[in-house]
């Protein structure tokens, strides 16, 4: 499902993936992308894994502040919701175990989906998607989801689905009920998540949550963040290519109302994952004063002296 067209440049991007999760570049390549987009304060936040953070920092130097970060899958209401955790160390133990359970869900999901397509008749085999994909890396969906209509080559029920419907297959086949329907992985309840940022020292954001919020009133938003807060939540991404400028605002008013940070983040996969952000650090709408968005949330961690290099 595609975002907001994002043309608004911003030096600050707290939401950036590697292919060390499901974005195109590796940490080095997004590192000389950030620099070529005179980006100052960025944030590496790949699903359910930091080993992105400490290449992508040696790779930016001296020349970008990198806040370590990632985002965690978790369940709320039942529907799927990302929480952005910043200012974690990469090398928690506790985290890391933490992340691993949820990333290695998240694979033995694909692992079963793609058994299941050669019990459908269909020879994608899990070699086949490691050597494409990457044995251990959950990557982007649509990749998944385009190889199996390679490997299916002229089977009548895959022919018709091409790049701009590689998505169909998703609702043809793996909703419940249909052959390649698989259950969701464990995940964690956002409560819990937020609690795994606290323990390991970070600030915990809730990613992209117009959708998630849209159906409630400002009352009934106001009380569910206030909630979260009380659980650990410190702020919502506010500014990103999934929020329109009229959502974005809206997000702002209630993080007023409710105490928390506003945050920025282009949610940047790669131009080629996500073509309506050709680069990191574009955004839908303005962004009146990024750095201060980061001193506030930096300011939300215990004994941080408030500052930040630009």
């Amino acid at each position: 499902m595609p975002g907001v067209a994002a043309t608004v440049a911003t030096p600050v991007d707290l939401h950036l993936h590697t292919r060390c999760s499901d974005g195109d570049e590796t940490p080095a390549g997004l590192a000389a992308r950030c620099l070529a987009a005179g980006l100052r304060i960025v944030a590496v936040t790949d699903h359910n894994t930091m080993a992105g953070v400490e290449p992508f920092a040696r790779a930016a130097g001296e020349a970008l502040t990198v806040l370590p970060g990632c985002e965690i899958t978790a369940t709320w209401r039942g529907e799927e919701v990302h929480c952005l955790a910043y200012l974690v160390d990469p090398a928690d133990p506790v985290l890391g175990e933490r992340l691993r359970r949820v990333h290695d869900g998240e694979l033995a999901w694909w692992r079963t989906w793609a058994r299941r397509a050669e019990e459908l008749g269909v020879p994608l085999g899990w070699a086949r998607v490691a050597a494409r994909l990457g044995g251990d890396r959950v990557a982007y969906v649509g990749d998944y989801l385009a190889l199996l209509a390679e490997v299916a080559g002229e089977d009548p029920r895959f022919r018709g689905y091409g790049p701009d419907t590689y998505w169909k297959i998703a609702e043809d086949w793996c909703r419940p009920g249909q052959p390649l329907h698989v259950p969701q992985p464990w995940r964690p309840h956002l409560t819990e998540a937020l609690r795994w940022v606290a323990d390991a020292g970070g600030v915990a954001v809730l990613a992209h949550p117009a959708a998630l919020l849209a159906s409630m009133s400002d009352a009934e938003c106001l009380g569910t963040l206030r909630e979260w807060a009380a659980a650990g939540l410190a702020g919502l991404e506010v500014w990103t290519s999934w929020h329109t400028p009229r959502e974005s605002a809206r997000l702002e008013r209630l993080c007023a109302a409710a105490g928390l940070t506003p945050t920025v983040g282009s949610d940047y996969h790669g131009p080629r994952v996500k073509r309506w952000v050709s680069a990191p650090g574009l955004l839908p709408a303005p962004v009146a004063e990024p750095y201060a968005l980061v001193d506030a949330l930096r300011g939300r961690r215990a004994g941080h002296v408030s500052g930040v290099r630009r």
